[in-house]
């Protein structure tokens, strides 16, 4: 799996305004290993550098460090959310009765991400737009539609495992977002 511009954007597309469509593509590709380096990194890259112009014309001090840092954040911040969120999501799937599958747990956690990814560019680009941070919430209809279309469950635990993996991921994210910026404010 190699990295394509043209590829990226054709699901980053597809998945923001075809979810059901886009889960039943997904269903029959594999090879899920790279995606968080094809998919989530840039992405996530290209949050850090909005943040980075964002932070860097706010200032008057014109000091670098500082956006810099609130970049590395971010970066940070998607990429352990995204392996931990891949693990609680595969370790919840046997909880619930269905086959452990890390495969589709890194479809779903990596692509479920992109709302909330594209928010961060926005608000990282102009930081005033910090009301657009609700259009993550799509982030969860996302899990949920890919849940449906990729997992099996027995006698209607499916739905409990969705709402419950999508609370552990949220909780994941907020722990990591303020574990994160208290860091960052230490140097």
């Amino acid at each position: 799996m190699e990295f394509s511009f043209s590829k990226l954007m054709s699901d980053v597309k597809l998945v923001l305004v075809n979810p059901n469509g886009f889960w039943v593509e997904q269903k029959e590709t594999a090879d899920s290993k790279r995606l968080w380096l094809t998919y989530l990194l840039p992405i996530a890259l290209a949050g850090a550098v909005a943040v980075f112009i964002g932070e860097f014309f706010k200032r008057t001090d014109f000091f670098i460090q500082f956006p810099l840092l609130k970049a590395a954040r971010e970066v940070s911040l998607f990429v352990l959310q995204y392996f931990i969120s891949v693990f609680f999501t595969k370790e919840l799937m046997k909880t619930f009765g269905a086959e452990k599958n890390i495969e589709l747990a890194r479809k779903l956690v990596v692509y479920s991400m992109t709302p909330m990814l594209l928010v961060s560019v926005i608000t990282g680009l102009f930081p005033f737009l910090y009301v657009v941070d609700i259009f993550g919430i799509y982030s969860f209809y996302l899990f949920w539609i890919g849940a449906k279309e990729l997992l099996t469950f027995p006698e209607n635990k499916e739905h409990s495992y969705i709402i419950l993996t999508i609370v552990v991921n949220f909780f994941i994210f907020s722990f990591l977002s303020v574990f994160l910026s208290k860091v960052l404010l230490i140097f």
